[in-house]
């Protein structure tokens, strides 16, 4: 993954973690997380920390 797709997809897990992302964003979220399960497995961690991020 280059550095503009790496950005494209945090700017995207940002806005859907925070309920703020288009349907296309959502779509684009819920497609790459069900490409392989590396990415599942970084986005469950990233949902961890911003789950945290609310709590703290």
């Amino acid at each position: 993954m280059n550095v503009q797709n790496h950005i494209n997809l945090e700017y995207a897990l940002i806005k859907y973690f925070s309920n703020r992302a288009s349907l296309e964003e959502e779509l684009f979220v819920r497609d790459w997380v069900s490409q392989n399960s590396d990415n599942a497995s970084y986005y469950q961690k990233i949902k961890r920390l911003w789950v945290q991020r609310i709590v703290l």
